[in-house]
């Protein structure tokens, strides 16, 4: 509901509020700074905003000329900075998503509707953390040899090579992982599914809230309630209560979280 509601509307409120709940429940999840990371969030953030005011000229508040001719707007950088603020968020969000949605949950949601599917991404999602472990030990090994024999070697061949030895590797663990699920009877019959994930009722209020804050923004979208207007000057409508549905909305995880932390600190307090 989150990401829906981020990627597809402009409003500048809703974009700070998906922006900064995002960055919270991120490092709420990691329970570090990861500076690296967010290095290049931020790489992503200012490459986006830049890129618009250097191609739309659109607004009517000129601010300066480029080198080009070309005029730059401050309604054109305000719209990139809030571009390149979905984007980020959007980031951060499937950052959180990754973290929580193992390949055990995927197969508890998707194994008995759609097992194929559910297979595939299990795969695919297992996969990427296998392949760039192994790229790393590759990495170190050769720079290890490299130290010690081959000293000539420049950094691009080194890279080819490293990434030589990664593609051989993945293609002969995508074999031995074929003939593992053939000799195990893959795809012979109908498949069962076991996960030990079962649907209560607090899932179901958790659910039905979430519908209903989120029908309420998307209904405060489509009333003009709150809506942001970039060009050709920038005018924007706010309305408190619809902020604080969606702030709401965001922060729905991050207070479940929250709530489960101190219970299980005032749980093992009595230990």
């Amino acid at each position: 509901c989150v990401l829906g509601i981020t990627m597809f509307q402009m409003q500048i409120g809703l974009i700070i509020i998906s922006f900064i709940v995002a960055l919270i429940y991120y490092i709420f999840l990691k329970k570090e700074w990861n500076l690296k990371f967010f290095c290049g969030v931020m790489v992503v953030f200012l490459t986006s905003a830049v890129i618009n005011p250097l191609f739309s000229h659109r607004g009517s508040t000129l601010l300066f000329y480029l080198f080009t001719g070309n005029p730059v707007t401050l309604e054109s950088i305000v719209y990139g900075f809030a571009t390149a603020g979905i984007i980020c968020a959007i980031i951060m969000w499937f950052g959180s998503f990754n973290i929580i949605i193992t390949t055990d949950k995927i197969l508890a949601v998707l194994g008995k509707t759609m097992p194929v599917i559910a297979t595939l991404l299990t795969m695919i999602l297992r996969f990427i953390p296998k392949m760039t472990e192994h790229g790393k030990d590759t990495l170190e090994a050769n720079q290890a040899l490299n130290g010690v024999k081959r000293q000539d070697e420049g950094k691009f061949k080194e890279e080819a090579k490293i990434f030589s030895i990664i593609t051989t590797w993945s293609l002969e663990n995508s074999v031995d992982t074929a003939d593992s699920m053939r000799a195990r009877g893959y795809g012979t019959g109908k498949r069962t599914s076991y996960n030990n994930y079962r649907f209560t009722v607090r899932d179901g209020i958790i659910l039905l809230w979430s519908i209903v804050l989120t029908i309420a923004t998307i209904v405060a979208l489509h009333n003009e309630i709150i809506i942001t207007y970039y060009y050709p000057t920038i005018r924007i409508k706010n309305d408190v209560m619809a902020y604080v549905i969606f702030g709401l909305l965001c922060l729905t995880p991050v207070l479940i979280n929250i709530w489960e932390t101190l219970r299980w600190n005032r749980l093992k307090s009595k230990i």
